[in-house]
């Protein structure tokens, strides 16, 4: 066949009716991977020489997988010998059925390439049975199975997680309880805190006492975060500000205490530059703040031929 290709052409249509390409020609058997691939999965894990898992924590569809799911496991199962599990987790359930026939692609003769995955879809049933006292690690996942949901039963699930994640040792507590919050949506976050300041609850448990306290702190951090940001941008507005008006003095434009006043009230980094542009030639503090000349009019019309009068309504 390598001297005939039409050779195999002529066998798969008479044997199966379909028609290969025409343009079919040898080439080198020898298949070389010249472009290195790098596939960045959310968790791979090894077991020894022969067992390894990857895990995808899935949010929302994402096409691209059809192919870098099939790419990965066939290089682990290249590298090891062995077929190990592909592991898809998803709170969503749309995206659960996607994954389950994502990676699987068929040809018109009718070769399969296929990968099909462990799904595991944690929906709200799933999430209530994560809360397990007996595995309070387990109730980060609870918490993660509520991200798209808002209601109280999503919201009871969240603070059943904060309750449970008390019972792990002092040095997991915190960083789960981060965790925790880190995979909550800002509706839900806002909802617990609005839960945790109703006066309804007093007197409130020492688990819920605690889950306020921390999101307290939560906030108070944000706050502070927000508030160091804003200072920069104060900083470096007042910055140009400065240097705008020490521009037009030294150029022996002296601003007047309404142009003063107009800079001091501009916090816009572009416009701020770009009246320190203008003032690099201006021969005005006016022009500089691109504002027009007083009694400056508007040009007058070329003369031309005068326009016929409309005609007069009876």
């Amino acid at each position: 066949m390598r001297e005939q290709p039409g050779l195999l052409g002529a066998l798969v249509s008479k044997l199966t009716g379909v028609r290969l390409p025409r343009r079919l020609k040898p080439a080198d058997a020898t298949l070389r991977f010249v472009k290195p691939a790098e596939l960045r999965l959310d968790l791979v894990l090894h077991g020894g020489r022969r067992r390894w898992v990857l895990v995808e924590l899935q949010r929302s569809v994402d096409p691209a997988k059809r192919r870098r799911w099939p790419l990965a496991a066939s290089l682990l199962f290249s590298q090891t010998g062995a077929l190990g599990d592909v592991i898809v987790i998803t709170a969503r359930r749309a995206v659960a059925r996607w994954a389950e026939r994502v990676a699987c692609v068929r040809t018109r003769l009718g070769t399969v390439l296929q990968l099909k995955p462990v799904v595991l879809h944690l929906g709200h049933a799933e999430g209530k049975a994560l809360l397990d006292e007996r595995h309070p690690e387990l109730a980060l996942f609870a918490a993660w199975a509520m991200q798209h949901r808002h209601g109280p039963a999503a919201r009871a699930v969240v603070e059943r997680a904060f309750e449970l994640t008390e019972r792990l040792p002092r040095a997991l507590r915190r960083a789960q309880q981060r965790a925790i919050l880190s995979v909550l949506s800002e509706r839900m976050l806002e909802l617990l805190r609005e839960a945790s300041m109703n006066p309804d609850k007093i007197p409130e448990t020492p688990a819920a006492r605690k889950l306020r306290l921390f999101l307290e702190a939560q906030g108070r951090k944000k706050g502070r975060a927000e508030g160091e940001a804003k200072g920069r941008a104060e900083g470096e507005a007042k910055g140009r500000q400065d240097a705008l008006l020490t521009l037009l003095r030294a150029r022996g434009l002296s601003p007047s205490q309404d142009d003063e006043a107009r800079i001091r009230a501009c916090a816009d980094a572009a416009k701020l530059d770009r009246w320190i542009a203008q003032a690099a030639t201006a021969t005005t503090v006016r022009e500089a703040l691109g504002m027009k000349a007083p009694g400056a009019r508007a040009r007058p019309r070329t003369p031309g031929r005068p326009r016929p009068a409309s005609p007069s309504r009876s």
